[in-house]
């Protein structure tokens, strides 16, 4: 068997493996508005800024997703007040932020559609207690 027989079939499941891993926020294509300032200062260096997105609100905060920099497997949540960085909070496949006594933004990589949850986007979520 020849290596391009191999070589062909490997590099494509390979390929669909890390595109079955990537969350589809980071599948558009970046605009200034997932990328404020407050964020890109206030995370200092803590995320891969080229990954930043904006994903939606959550009560009062505007909610980002990023990619831990130096981590591509680590998962970023960054919230911002009024224009105000917050915090940003990383972790491997799955993260997650309080953002009130009854209520967390979380993103997880293995989420399955069909879950009762407060969407902000495909990976992104409100938790409500």
């Amino acid at each position: 068997m020849s290596l391009r027989r191999i070589a062909l079939p490997v590099l494509a499941a390979s390929a669909l493996l890390l595109t079955a891993c990537a969350p589809t926020e980071f599948a558009r294509e970046q605009t200034a508005a997932d990328r404020p300032g407050a964020v890109v200062d206030g995370a200092d260096g803590a995320i891969d800024i080229a990954t930043l997105r904006y994903v939606g609100k959550a009560d009062a905060y505007d909610v980002y997703l990023a990619r831990a920099a130096g981590d591509g497997d680590s998962l970023c949540l960054s919230l911002t007040l009024d224009d105000a960085w917050q915090t940003t909070e990383c972790a491997r496949d799955s993260v997650s932020v309080r953002i009130s006594d009854s209520a967390s933004v979380a993103a997880d990589l293995s989420h399955r559609g069909g879950e009762d949850r407060d969407m902000l986007s495909d990976n992104v979520w409100v938790n409500r207690k």
